[in-house]
């Protein structure tokens, strides 16, 4: 399928921020899905304190199955930040066009409808964020 320029230009290069949660790689199969119509760019962001690469990307190659090339950029925690900051700072540095994650990951509060990353990042980010359930 040939993409569709009108809509391909809104979503040419996009973040998938994953924790290893069902939802986000729900979003990631969204993403997959937007660079097979559109040819979207894909970038998958893990943020974590201790990162083990191989772990991730087999993960995301696990997903994936080869159906498109993806880049995989692993950020890492400290005490001056968040989560939400990290993705916000991934997102102001490399100019995407939107963002898809999961609407709620791995964090302890079953209650919570949306998490706090989530939340953080819609009502922060300069891209439109999509959200997966």
């Amino acid at each position: 399928m040939e993409p569709t320029y009108k809509v391909s230009f809104w979503f040419r290069k996009i973040l998938v921020p994953i924790d290893g949660s069902e939802n986000s790689l729900k979003a990631l199969d969204l993403a997959i899905d937007f660079n097979m119509r559109y040819g979207s760019e894909i970038t998958v962001l893990h943020v974590c304190e201790n990162c083990d690469q191989d772990k991730i990307r087999k993960l995301v190659e696990k997903r994936i199955k080869g159906k498109v090339n993806f880049t995989l950029k692993l950020r890492r925690l400290n005490n001056e930040t968040s989560v939400s900051n990290e993705i916000l700072q991934e997102i102001n540095e490399e100019n995407y066009d939107a963002v898809i994650m999961g609407a709620r990951g791995l964090t302890s509060n079953p209650d919570i409808i949306t998490g706090s990353v989530t939340l953080a990042v819609i009502t922060n980010a300069p891209v439109t964020v999509i959200t997966v359930r």
